[in-house]
């Protein structure tokens, strides 16, 4: 009887400390730079939160790593505009319920009522910003600097001019050639 009442205590201490709540946590798979610790720490400490990022190098490692089954591993995705699409058609994201995002109404119209992460009438992403396309060229070579992507076409250079391996890419290359008219909409959705 006397070892009962000595093991009792454990148990409930054991019973106890189990229950308790972990701090909740906030899983990221974005680029980086999108987590950094200046303004991560003060949301942690804001929400009361642990924020966990993983980092991507490109669109395609993305999709990759959604598609090989970590999906759930992740509360939030950045994707770029190439794959925001085929991420919400195809299952790999679920749909946010915009009552519990109240500043999404306060978000510009014009990256709102973009396309790219509706479907069906559901919203699967929240744009917020445009990116960067940089454009590095020889200044030995360039006396003055290109205006356009369209230098990319110019057959002097031809052999001399390299693109980051991406699907992006695809999507640059072809809004330079003029096939997002007459619809800017369609950009994403070549067959």
């Amino acid at each position: 009887m006397k070892r009962w009442f000595a093991v009792l205590p454990l148990v409930a201490l054991l019973t106890l400390s189990s229950c308790s709540k972990k701090t909740p946590s906030l899983n990221l798979l974005v680029w980086e730079g999108y987590a950094d610790p200046s303004f991560v720490k003060a949301f942690e400490e804001q929400c009361g939160c642990k924020v966990s990022a993983s980092y991507m190098g490109s669109s395609d490692e993305l999709v990759a790593k959604l598609r090989g089954g970590s999906a759930s591993n992740y509360d939030v995705i950045s994707p770029s505009s190439d794959v925001a699409t085929m991420i919400a058609t195809t299952g790999l994201a679920a749909p946010l319920d915009l009552t519990k995002l109240p500043s999404y109404g306060v978000l510009a119209p014009k990256l709102t009522s973009l396309p790219l992460v509706r479907t069906n009438g559901q919203v699967y992403g929240v744009p917020f910003m445009w990116g960067p396309d940089p454009l590095i060229y020889d200044t030995t070579v360039f006396a003055v600097p290109p205006e356009s992507w369209k230098v990319l076409w110019d057959t002097k250079y031809k052999g001399k001019i390299s693109v980051w391996d991406d699907l992006s890419t695809v999507y640059m290359a072809a809004q330079v050639l003029g096939y997002h008219k007459p619809n800017p909409d369609q950009l994403y959705n070549f067959n």
